[in-house]
Parts: C-alpha cells; structure tokens; sequence
C-alpha cells in the first residue's frame, strides 16, 4: 500500500510539470512529423500488378507516370476509365526480378508516359531522417523524466547538505529538551574528547512529541551551534516506486555525512522505521529500515555524525531502531507551558519585529492560548500582524491579537450571515447558561468573554482561560467541565420549554460525553465499576461494558439534573447576561461577572 500511495505520489508530481507535458507534445510533433514525411512519400493505396499487366495498361494508355527504383519495384499512377466522370487517378506497384527495364521504357516511351528514377540513398536517407527524428523526440521525452526524478530525490541523492545559522538563541521553552540537546553538541564539536577517556558518545536522538513543537527547529539549532553540516530528510522521501531505491538513498546519505561530519535530521521517521512485516504486501520498506539500521551501526562516534529522528508516533516505531548503539536517547518535546509560551510569543515578536502596543500583555495571551504549540503561537502572531496592516495600524495592538485568536480558533467571522431575531434569542441564553454554569462551578478556568458574533460554524462562544496549567485534573473540576457542556443545552430548556430545544448543543454534548467516558473507562470514576479501566490489549467482557456504558449515562444525566437546578435557582441572571448579549453582541469576561453578580450569581460564595 506504501508502495502504491508513493508511486500515485511520483507520477502525480511528474505529470503535473508543465516542462513535461510540453517535451510529451515536442515528442509527439517529431514522430508525427518523421510518419508525415513517410506517408506523404509514399503513394496511396497502391494497387498490386503483375509485370505483364504492367505492359499491358501501356499498350492501352491507361498509364499516367511511373516511378522507377531500380532493382526493387515500379510505382506509377493508373489513370481513371474514360466512363467515370470525376474519377481520381490511383496509385499501383509492380515487384519485380527482371534485370533489365527496357520494354518497359520503350513501351512508356512510346505512350508519352512521364518516367522518374527514385535512387536507393534516396530511400535510405529518409529512412534514416525518419529514425533520427523519432529518437530526437524520446531524447527529450528521457530528459524530462530524468528531472522529474531529480524533483523526488534522485536514485541514490538525498538530503541537501547547508550550514545551518539556527542556534539555541532561536529556540524558547522546551529547556529541559534544550539542556539535554546542548549534550549532544559537545559531542559534534569535540568527538575526539570523548574517545580518549572511553565514553560512547550518542549515535542517535530520537525526538518526540505533538506536531509544532519545534523538533525541526531544535535539530537545525544542534547543527548551527556545533557548526557543521545539517543534512535534512523526510522520511516519505527515502522511498519511492522502484525496488531497491530507498536502499540507494540511504547509503548515499550516510556515505556524504561520513565525509564532512554533521547531523542528519530525519523528520517523520516513523515513515521508514515502523515496525518489521507490519505492511505485508511489499517489503521494499523493511529492506530500506534495515539499511539504515546497517548504517547506523557501521559508522563510528569519531566520525562526529549524529542521526536525529522526530516523529509523532513513537509506539509505531520498529525495536529495534530504538535500541542502545542507534537512537541512544529519547527526547520528549511536549506543548510548552504558560511561562514557555510567554518565552515563544516574545521571541517571535522580537525576531520579526512586530511593533506592539502598550496594551498588549503577552502574559496574559499566554495564558489564553493553553494547549498550544510553538506553531499555534507563530501562527498568531503572524495572524494579529495582518490584522493590524489591513486596518492600517502601526502597531499591533490587543484588539487585533483578540480578532486574530477567535479566527484561530473558530473560524473568520461569518460576514452576511442572517438570522432571526428568535435564534439569536435562543444563542444568546445558550451561551449566557455556558457562562453562568463556568462562573459558578468552575472558578479554575476565569471567564474572559462571551460572545454571539459567528465564527465558523459557530453562531457564539464563551471562552474560559484557566489562570494556570493544569496538569492533574480532579473529579470536580472534570464535573464542572461537564457542567459547563450541558449548561446551554439546560439554558434552552428552562428558558423556552423542552419542545424548542435546538441542535446548537451538537458539539456540547460530543465533548461532555467524550469526557465522562474518559472518567469511566480510563480513570475509575465509574459508580458500578470503580476502579476498572479499559486496556485494548486486555478485552473486558460484554457486561462490563454495558455497564460502564451505564456509569458514564448516570454521571452525564445526574450532573444535568444539577445544572438545571442551578440555572432555575440564577435564572434572573441568566436572562440579564442574555439581554446584554442582544444589545452588545460581545461582552468581556470582567464584566459578565459582574453582570452575573449583579442578579445575584456570586461565584466566590457558590464555588466555595
């Protein structure tokens, strides 16, 4: 299937060339030409005659021209019968074994009949224009393919080498990461001090980690700071839709670092180290991991070569590689914390310079970005800037960093989008029940705005920004996330009565229900079955399931019961929150507190 999905790869790039498809049509006009020219030498349809016709279409001037090669054949033109208006002439030939032509001649000689003589060089010179132009043609149809196997790597090249201008300066959070890569970098730069007191530097650093974190970033930093070579692969590349090619690759690779030194960065490793025998239908990858784990044995830590692989798969990966002598360490690079996050979105405005106003604090939009990654951070960055420029700003201030994240987020605002003023009742008590149920049952996660401008597919959001990183979570606080779910959904209900709920809670319900599962199945949180956690490695039988499929029923239908509750008991609140929505469409979080506090829906004294 790799195979199959690589080839449809290759091909799909090489007949998208727009260098291509013209040398396919310069190829074609040659060979048309080289026939054309045949065909048009060529009389049409010569008719086949004897000798003795021959003579005998003279005698009776039915003969328009002849053409002589000697030695091989006569062509001529017969003319039409004198009882067919409009008749063409038509073309005849005549094999022939006679030496000599000179009845022939005499007889056409006679009749007035036009004679030529077609020379064998003649024939042989068109014969050879001919071939000349058809292998012209397949010349640089051959050219074309040869260059679009250069756009894929080649047979035998890959990876680039560069210098690499990256250090460790250009690279926030992630320090524990970046302490132990400044290890390694000793080695790059010295691999002789380690021989010499007996120490085996690594071979190998396997990096891990969710996507955008910076893996790619780190590896060219490694490189830049010991100053040597950065070779750069993905593993998709290595193979391709000929046999034996990845194999070709990869040594070619290792032959080149072995030369100068240098990091060989090999990114989506897992594409070429999963596990032996696991795709059945070809082995062209298990031969391609087998080579690169011959190279990785074959080369010796005084060469100064140093293999970094990152993926985001690490259980996919074969044993193997993953043994002491090839990837000696494991680097574990995961989503940055708030304090990291702070660190990123400061190196990315310093590195672009992207002039910010007085009232950004990005402390605060550290916070309000949890789970995101170094990427998720670039990207807003980048995005607040293009916000600011198309309104023609100077700087970026807090409002285009706000208008940025919520298109991140849930999408660009839906301009044009009409509703009636009965929906736009229903969103603005749904997502006032959302607020009121995170005020109250959660105070972790601080309200920062709630809003009933659409985005995406959302026609409101109200968006919470925990004060910290949570890395251990509580049966409350997972409750209270499940309160929060159901909120809107129980808004509605109080508010318009159970026949007019809508489909607004779609995702509501899909995230509340996917976090009591993870209470019963994964966490023991189940009522009936305690301390039970599903493993696929170990079934469980029909009955438990069935019966953890009732906890996580029971833990979603009780906290709705409490959530209606707490919502029938704030409902002046509610519905304070509600109007203000209608008239102002967004309201920050400082003040829906204080709205909801108001009405009374004090959060310190229900929290508590």
């Amino acid at each position: 299937m790799q195979a199959r999905k690589q080839s449809r790869t290759f091909w799909r790039a090489i007949l998208t060339q727009p260098s291509l498809w013209a040398g396919i049509l310069i190829t074609l006009l040659l060979v048309g030409l080289g026939l054309g020219i045949r065909t048009l030498r060529a009389p049409l349809a010569p008719a086949e005659l004897t000798y003795s016709a021959l003579l005998s279409a003279l005698d009776a001037r039915q003969v328009a021209s002849l053409e002589i090669d000697p030695g091989r054949e006569l062509r001529g033109r017969m003319r039409p019968g004198a009882g067919t208006p409009g008749a063409r002439e038509t073309g005849f030939r005549v094999v022939y074994t006679s030496p000599t032509l000179d009845e022939v001649l005499h007889r056409a000689e006679a009749m007035g009949v036009t004679v030529a003589f077609t020379e064998r060089e003649q024939h042989d010179r068109m014969a050879a224009l001919n071939l000349l132009v058809v292998l012209a043609g397949f010349a640089v149809l051959g050219i074309l393919l040869k260059r679009g196997l250069a756009t894929q790597g080649g047979h035998g090249s890959l990876g680039e080498e560069s210098p690499s201008s990256t250090t460790f300066a250009n690279v926030a959070g992630n320090e524990g990461t970046v302490a132990e890569l400044k290890e390694v970098v000793e080695f790059l730069r010295d691999p002789e001090k380690f021989g010499r007191i007996g120490a085996r530097a690594p071979k190998g650093v396997l990096m891990f980690g969710p996507p955008g974190t910076g893996k790619t970033l780190m590896a060219r930093a490694v490189a830049g700071e010991a100053g040597v070579p950065f070779f750069a692969i993905s593993g998709s590349e290595v193979t391709g839709f000929l046999v034996g090619l990845g194999v070709a690759r990869v040594k070619n690779l290792f032959r080149r670092a072995r030369k100068r030194g240098g990091v060989i960065f090999i990114d989506e490793i897992d594409a070429i180290g999963s596990r032996r025998g696991a795709n059945r239908s070809h082995n062209e990858d298990d031969r391609t991991l087998n080579q690169l784990l011959v190279e990785m044995d074959g080369f010796s830590q005084r060469e100064g070569v140093l293999v970094i692989g990152a993926t985001n798969r690490p259980e996919d990966l074969d044993p193997a590689l993953r043994r002491p002598g090839r990837f000696d360490r494991s680097v574990s690079v995961g989503l940055p914390s708030a304090d990291e996050r702070e660190a990123i979105l400061r190196l990315h405005v310093l590195e672009r310079a992207v002039p910010v106003g007085q009232d950004v604090d990005l402390g605060r939009l550290a916070r309000l970005m949890p789970q995101s990654s170094g990427a998720d951070l670039a990207n807003l960055v980048n995005e607040a800037a293009i916000v600011a420029a198309r309104q023609g700003a100077v700087a970026v201030a807090w409002g285009h960093i706000e208008s940025a994240r919520d298109r991140l987020l849930l999408g660009k605002e839906r301009t044009g989008f009409r509703a009636s003023d009965g929906e736009w009742q229903i969103v603005a008590v749904h997502e006032a029940g959302h607020a009121l149920a995170g005020v109250l049952c959660c105070p972790e996660d601080g309200l920062h705005k709630v809003t009933i401008q659409p985005r995406g597919q959302a026609m409101g959001v109200a968006f919470f920004s925990p004060a910290d990183d949570l890395h251990l979570h509580s049966r409350r606080y997972l409750e209270s996330q499940i309160l929060k779910g159901l909120a809107g959904r129980a808004a509605e209900e109080i508010v318009f009565g159970p026949a007019l709920v809508t489909s607004g809670a779609r995702s509501d319900l899909q995230q509340t229900t996917r976090i009591a599962k993870e209470m019963v199945y994964s966490l023991g949180m189940g009522q009936s079955t305690g301390l039970v956690a599903y493993d696929p490695a170990l079934p469980l039988s029909t009955e438990t399931h069935a019966t953890m499929d009732r906890d996580v029923k029971e833990i979603i239908e009780g906290l709705y019961a409490r959530v209606r509750q707490l919502i029938e008991t704030h409902r002046a609140a509610l519905e304070a929150l509600a109007r203000a929505l209608l008239e102002r469409e967004t309201i920050g979080g400082e003040e829906a507190v204080a709205i909801l506090a108001a009405n009374g829906a004090e959060p310190a004294t229900y929290a508590s």
